[in-house]
C-alpha cells in the first residue's frame, strides 16, 4: 500500500505561489470496474499549466506508468503519492500528462466500489475532502488551485455516469462500452470534483429556471440518482420541493446566478459522511432513503442536508477557503444558511428549534473538551484538517454566525455576502475577505468582534440576577457573562431575555428585553418595567437567550428551573421550548441538575410535544441521561419508568410519526437494559412488515441473547437487501456469546471489512449484553497500529467504534476499564499521531464527565 504523505500548509502555499494550472482534462477508464477481481483502473490527467520552477510534484496514489511534457515522454521520480517532475519549462505554458493505474476503494475514500447484494450490481462514487482526489486521478490536490476540469469516463454500456460538468456527448467505443464526455467546469478545487458510475436509477425532476441580481439566468436539470433496489423508496416529491425552494432562496439572497450547469443529487452506499457538495454531482448518504415511510423528523433532517449542500454551491464551491484553517468560510455558513433556508422557505419551519436542540448541543459538548479550538483554527497540514470537521467548525460556527447576523442586521449581512461573492467568485479566499465585505455593508468595525468570537475557544456563560423588595418589585435585573469556560474572554452578545408567568396552568410570556452585553454585566430592564409592586409575579420563569440568537450556555435560576420542569410543555413557542430544554440538558451534563428530575419532566412533556424534532431529541436525552449520567445503582427504577412510559406512548399515540418515534425509543431501551415483560412485544416487532422497526427489534433481541445466528441469517435471506446485510452483521456481532464475539473481533482485525461493515461490527460488539471479557482492552491497545496502517476514514471508524463504551461507577472495574484504560494508553503513546491522541482525549474527557455526574447522584440517592 502506498503511503499517503501529509501535505503541509507551507508546501501548499509554495506550490500555489509557483504554479498556475488553468485546466485539467481527465480520462477515467471503468470498463473493467464491474469485475470485482480487478482492483485497479487506468486514468490519465493532462494539466495545462505554467511554472516558476523547473521541478514540482503532482499528487497521485497509484502506479504511474508514464509522464509526458508537451506530448513527449519525460523522466519522473515516483515518491509514494507524489510524482516529481523536473526539467519543466519555466515561465511559459505547457502540458503535463500523467498516466496511472489507480485503485478502487472499500473505505469510502477515493473511488469507492460497492456491490449490491440484492441484485449483484456494481456502483462507483468518489469522495475526496480534504485531499483524497489524488486517490482517484492525478492532480494538484489542494483547495487554492482551481483549474477548469473536463472529465471523460469510459464505462459499461448500461451504466449511468454523472460528473461536475454537463454531459455533452456519449459515444460507443470498442467493446461493450460508452465514452461519456462532460463539459468543462468553471474553476474548481480538486476536493469537490466527482464522478459516479453504475446502473443508477434516475428520477427526473424537470428543470428549475431562474437567476439572481447579477442578471444571469440558469436552467438546471434536476435529477435524483440512487441504487435501483432503493428507487421505489425514495420520496422524490419532497426532495424536489426542498431543492426548488432552496434555489429560489439562495438566488434571491446571494446575488450570483448558479454557475455549475446541472443539479444531480446522488444517494450512495457505504458513505463516510452525510453528504458532499460536489457541484453538479452532489452526493448524499443513502441512509436518507428509508425503506419505511420516513418520519417528519427524517424528512426535515434530509432537507437540512440538502440545503446545507446547496449553500456550498456558493460558500465553498464558488468562493473557496484557500486552506483548511478557514473552514468557517464554508462549513459554518452552510450549517447556518441551510437552517435559515429551511426555516424560511420550506414546510420545516421549526428548523431553528431543531438546531438549538441538536446541532448546538453538539457544539457545547465539543467546546467544553480539552481539545477545543477557535473557530478560526490553526491547521498546519491536512492530517489536522481531517479531524477538524467537528462540532466547533460546523455547529458553533453556525451559532456564532447567527449572532453575527443579529449584531449587524440581516440586510447588512446579505449585502456583505453579495459583495463577497462579486469580488471573489471562482477564487480562493481568506477570513479577512469576508469581513471586509461585511464591514463595508454594515458600516461597523468588526475586527474586535472577529477576534473575540472566532479566535478564542470555549463557550460563554450567561445568567441573570435580580432583587425583590417587600412589595414584590423586581429591580436590579441584570445579565451576567461568565468566562470560566472561555479563558476569561468577554464577548459581545445581543440576546433576548424573556419573562414568563404561570397563568391558568400554563406559561405565558410577559416581556421580552433586547439586551446587548459586552462586559461582565448589563442591565436587562433599564426602564424598570418590572420594578413595580408585584412585578416579580410576571417572572415565574426567566429565559436567557430566547430566540437562540447567541452562542452561550445559559443558566436558569433555581426557581426558573423548577417552573420549567413543571410547565415547559405549555410554552407556545417551539424555539423557546428548545432553548429551555437545552439549558436544562447542559445542567444535567454539568452535574447541576439531577438526571432523574430531567427524565421525569421529559417523559411528562414528550407526549404533548408539537414539534417533531424536539420530541425525538427529548427521547435521546432521556436515554443518554439514564445511561451516562446516572449510576447503575439508580438506573433500575428509572428504567422501569422509562420503559413503561415509552411502551404506553408507542401503543396509544394516534399520530403515526410519534408512534414510530416512541417505538424506536422503546426498542433502544429494551436493547440496553432488557425486561422479561417486554420480550413478547419485541419479538412481535421483529416480524413487523416495517423493515426499519423489524431490524431494530431483531438487533435488540440479539443483543439480549434472545435469538441466534441461524435466525438472524434467515431474516437476512428473507429480506435480501443491502440494508439487511449490514444490520445482520451488527446483530450477529451483538450476540452475547464467546464464539460470536470472537468471530466479530477476528473480522475487525482481519481487514476483510468494508467501512460500513467495520462500523456495524463494532457497534454490535458494544451493544451486546455480554458480561465476560469484552475484548476492548486489546482493541484499544491496537488503536495506534490500526491508525498507522489504514486510511484516515477507516481509522476514525475504528477508534470511535472501539471507544464507544458504557460506564457505570457502581459496577466493579468499569471506571478502570474506561478512564483508567485510556489514561494508560495516553501515557504510553505520547508520540502517537496528534489526531489519534485527540480522539482518545475526547473520549476520556467524556468518561470523566460521566464519572463526576454519576458519583454526585450516587451520593444523593
Amino acid at each position: 500500500m502506498r503511503v499517503m504523505q501529509i501535505l503541509t500548509r507551507n508546501e501548499a502555499n509554495h506550490r500555489a505561489a509557483h504554479l498556475n494550472v488553468s485546466a485539467i482534462d481527465v480520462i477515467v477508464d471503468l470498463r473493467a470496474a464491474a469485475n470485482t477481481q480487478v482492483s485497479t483502473y487506468p486514468v490519465t490527467s493532462r494539466l495545462t499549466m505554467s511554472s516558476l520552477e523547473e521541478r514540482t510534484f503532482i499528487d497521485i496514489v497509484g502506479q504511474v506508468t508514464d509522464v509526458l511534457v508537451n506530448g513527449t515522454s519525460h523522466d519522473f521520480e515516483d515518491d509514494e503519492d507524489r510524482v516529481w517532475v523536473g526539467d519543466l519549462p519555466v515561465g511559459e505554458p505547457f502540458t503535463l500528462e500523467v498516466r496511472a493505474l489507480a485503485s478502487f476503494s472499500r473505505s469510502g475514500e477515493g473511488l469507492h466500489r460497492y456491490v449490491d447484494p440484492e441484485d449483484g450490481e456494481v456502483y462507483l462514487y468518489t469522495q475526496f475532502e480534504p485531499n483524497d482526489a489524488h486517490r482517484a486521478w492525478p492532480c494538484i490536490d489542494q483547495p487554492d488551485v482551481k483549474p477548469e476540469w473536463t472529465f471523460h469516463v469510459i464505462a459499461p454500456r448500461e451504466w449511468v455516469v454523472s460528473s461536475n460538468g454537463v454531459e455533452v456527448s456519449c459515444e460507443p467505443i470498442q467493446g461493450e462500452a460508452l465514452r461519456h464526455d462532460f463539459s468543462a467546469t468553471r474553476p474548481l478545487s480538486s476536493y469537490i470534483t466527482a464522478i459516479v458510475a453504475g446502473p443508477w436509477a434516475i428520477i427526473d425532476g424537470g428543470t428549475w429556471s431562474g437567476g439572481a441580481s447579477d442578471g444571469g439566468h440558469a436552467q438546471l436539470a434536476l435529477r435524483l440518482l440512487c441504487r435501483r433496489t432503493l428507487a421505489r423508496y425514495l420520496d422524490s416529491d419532497d426532495v424536489f420541493e426542498v431543492t426548488r425552494a432552496g434555489l429560489d432562496f439562495f438566488h434571491e439572497r446571494y446575488g450570483v446566478t448558479f454557475p455549475w450547469g446541472s443539479y444531480d443529487q446522488v444517494y450512495v452506499p457505504e458513505y463516510n459522511l452525510g453528504a458532499m457538495e460536489n457541484p453538479g454531482c452532489i452526493t448524499f448518504n443513502e441512509s436518507y432513503i428509508s425503506r419505511s415511510t420516513p418520519t417528519f423528523t427524517e424528512r426535515q433532517r434530509r432537507a437540512n442536508t440538502t440545503l446545507h449542500e446547496m449553500c456550498h454551491m456558493w460558500f465553498g464551491d464558488l468562493a473557496t477557503p484557500a486552506w483548511w484553517d478557514d473552514l468557517w468560510l464554508k462549513e459554518s455558513f452552510a450549517e447556518n444558511q441551510g437552517a435559515s433556508a429551511i426555516a424560511t422557505a420550506t414546510r420545516y419551519a421549526g428548523e431553528w428549534a431543531n438546531f438549538a436542540m441538536n446541532r448546538k448541543i453538539w457544539a457545547y459538548a465539543q467546546d467544553q473538551m480539552p481539545t477545543t479550538h477557535p473557530i478560526a483554527a490553526d491547521i498546519p497540514d491536512v492530517a489536522a484538517a481531517k479531524t477538524n470537521f467537528d462540532g466547533i467548525t460546523y455547529a458553533k460556527g453556525a451559532a456564532v454566525l447567527k449572532q453575527l447576523v443579529a449584531w449587524v442586521g440581516e440586510d447588512a449581512f446579505y449585502e456583505g455576502t453579495r459583495r463577497y461573492f462579486a469580488a471573489h467568485q471562482f477564487g480562493a479566499t481568506r477570513l479577512g475577505d469576508l469581513f471586509q465585505a461585511l464591514e463595508e455593508a454594515s458600516g461597523q468595525k468588526l475586527e474586535s468582534w472577529k477576534e473575540t468570537w472566532l479566535e478564542t475557544s470555549g463557550p460563554s456563560t450567561l445568567y441573570a440576577t435580580w432583587s425583590i423588595d417587600a412589595v414584590g418589585a423586581m429591580s436590579e435585573f441584570t445579565l451576567h457573562q461568565g468566562t470560566d469556560s472561555c479563558a476569561g474572554v468577554l464577548r459581545p452578545h445581543r440576546v433576548n431575555v424573556s419573562t414568563w408567568r404561570v397563568a391558568g396552568g400554563a406559561l405565558e410570556r410577559t416581556h421580552v428585553f433586547d439586551v446587548r452585553i459586552e462586559a461582565e454585566s448589563a442591565p436587562i430592564d433599564p426602564d424598570g418595567v418590572l420594578a413595580v409592586p408585584g412585578g416579580v409575579a410576571l417572572a415565574d420563569l426567566v429565559v436567557i437567550n430566547d430566540d437562540d440568537l447567541t452562542y452561550a450556555i445559559s443558566r436558569l435560576d433555581e426557581h426558573s428551573t423548577d417552573v420549567a420542569l413543571a410547565y415547559i410543555a405549555t410554552i407556545d413557542s417551539a424555539l423557546t421550548r428548545a432553548v429551555v430544554w437545552a439549558s436544562l440538558w447542559n445542567a444535567v451534563r454539568d452535574a447541576e441538575l439531577d438526571p432523574r428530575r430531567f427524565i421525569t419532566a421529559a417523559l411528562g412533556a414528550v407526549g404533548a410535544e408539537r414539534e417533531p424534532a424536539i420530541r425525538d431529541r427529548l427521547l435521546l436525552f432521556v436515554s443518554e441521561a439514564l445511561s451516562s449520567f446516572l449510576p447503575g445503582s439508580a438506573r433500575a427504577s428509572v428504567h422501569d419508568e422509562v420503559a413503561a412510559t415509552l411502551m404506553r406512548l408507542s401503543t396509544e399515540s394516534e399520530e403515526r410519526d410519534a408512534r414510530r418515534s416512541y417505538t424506536r425509543a422503546f426498542i433502544a431501551e429494551f436493547s440496553a437494559r432488557g425486561g422479561a415483560q417486554y420480550e413478547a412485544f419485541i419479538a412481535d416487532l421483529a416480524h413487523s412488515g416495517d423493515p426499519d422497526l423489524a431490524w431494530r427489534a431483531r438487533r435488540a433481541l440479539a443483543a439480549r441473547g434472545l435469538t441466534d445466528e441461524a435466525r438472524i441469517e434467515q431474516w437476512r435471506a428473507e429480506d435480501g437487501s443491502g440494508e439487511a446485510v449490514r444490520m445482520s452483521v451488527e446483530a450477529r456481532a451483538s450476540l452475547p456469546s464467546h464464539e460470536a464475539r470472537k468471530r466479530a473481533w477476528d473480522a475487525v482485525f482481519s481487514d476483510s471489512l468494508s467501512n460500513d461493515f467495520l462500523s456495524a461490527t463494532l457497534s454490535g460488539l458494544q451493544a451486546s449484553s455480554w458480561e465476560g471479557e469484552s475484548g476492548t482492552e486489546r482493541a484499544v491497545e491496537g488503536m495506534r497500529a490500526y491508525w498507522e496502517s489504514h486510511t484516515i476514514g477507516m481509522a476514525l471508524r475504528y477508534a470511535n467504534g472501539v471507544l464507544a463504551l458504557g460506564l457505570d461507577v457502581s459496577r466493579e472495574g468499569s471506571v478502570e476499564g474506561t478512564v483508567g484504560l485510556l489514561r494508560s494508553w495516553l501515557d504510553a503513546n505520547e508520540d502517537a499521531p496528534a489526531q489519534l491522541r485527540r480522539i482518545a482525549i475526547e473520549h476520556l474527557d467524556a468518561f470523566e464527565r460521566n464519572v463526576r455526574a454519576q458519583r454526585r447522584w450516587e451520593r444523593d440517592q
